[in-house]
């Protein structure tokens, strides 16, 4: 019997759009856990005139447009293999992670390839604070339901057998499309215990009535916000998830699709902008229906914003 690849060297991938100013810092703390660090800025150019630029142990890759981030972590992996990475870590610009997060990541997984498991990555137990939804694996054991892709750590030889992230969904999905893929292929997804990633799902906004924000206990009371340009990929890439990947999913999927449906019915009755919410929501499920997938059409984004005119259509 052969034995495992190895899992050293990782290497960070961190697509960038608009480089936040803390971003030098959290690359600190990330490099004293990896061999190297990719950032892949997604047309936006905001590095280049960076000390990042010409930092010891960070690759920058500058696309010249916005193609989403998919297309970015495909295009950082590529360099991180070239250069011999054996791992990947995928991270998004805002995460953060515990000291001894990666070496957490691949004594996971090494545990659980001794029991005998495939394993196509690791994640963190806690993201933002909260704990990341479980469910249970094809044996019964406990694995992650649907874990987002910032903190994860993939075995090169799985992005080998699975292939990359998919570029038509372009932001939202994009995770859940390479899980199931890996689910698939026989993988499976295990947690990180006692690991926690800071991150922010979504923006907390106050949550109004005819507009008045609601105050109970004394305190201001909020709701977890997509902008309705991300409620539109949700909903678009959603869609696509159920085509790609229906059969035999269907648990899975009605699971997601109630995590979902609340979110959304949550910000169209409780946050502002309801109507865009609304409109993001029918257009995404027009566009999934029908196959068009990629980067929003700026016709529809003004659908959305209610500034298309009646004799223009999407």
């Amino acid at each position: 019997m052969s034995s495992a690849p190895p899992l050293r060297p990782v290497v960070a991938v961190i697509p960038v759009f608009n480089a936040p100013d803390d971003l030098a810092d959290r690359l600190v703390e990330i490099a004293a856990q990896v061999e190297r660090i990719v950032l892949v800025d997604d047309g936006t150019h905001s590095l280049s005139e960076s000390p990042l630029a010409s930092s010891d142990g960070i690759d920058l890759v500058e696309l010249d447009h916005n193609g989403g981030i998919a297309r970015a972590l495909n295009v950082g992996i590529r360099r991180a293999i070239a250069g011999g990475a054996a791992s990947i870590l995928t991270l998004d610009q805002d995460s953060a992670l515990d000291p001894d997060y990666v070496d957490a990541a691949l004594g996971t997984i090494e545990a659980a390839r001794a029991s005998g498991a495939r394993v196509a990555f690791a994640v963190p137990a806690i993201v933002g604070g909260a704990p990341i939804l479980r469910g249970r694996g094809a044996n019964g054991e406990e694995i992650a339901f649907d874990p987002i892709q910032s903190g994860a750590v993939i075995p090169v030889d799985v992005i080998e057998t699975v292939g990359g992230f998919a570029e038509a969904l372009f932001i939202d999905a994009v995770d859940s499309d390479f899980t199931l893929r890996a689910r698939s292929a026989g993988y499976e997804v295990v947690i990180i215990e006692g690991t926690a990633m800071g991150h922010a799902l979504g923006d907390l906004v106050p949550i109004t009535f005819f507009g008045r924000a609601l105050v109970l206990g004394g305190r201001p009371r909020h709701v977890i916000y997509h902008s309705p340009f991300r409620t539109y990929y949700m909903v678009r890439n959603s869609i696509y998830l159920v085509q790609a990947h229906g059969r035999g999913n269907v648990a899975w999927h009605a699971k997601r699709w109630s995590k979902l449906g609340s979110m959304i019915v949550a910000a169209i009755i409780l946050a502002p902008g309801r109507g865009q919410q609304v409109r993001a929501a029918q257009l995404g499920l027009r566009d999934g229906l029908q196959k068009h997938f990629g980067k929003v059409k700026p016709a529809t984004l003004a659908r959305i914003a209610n500034r298309r005119r009646a004799s223009n259509r999407a």
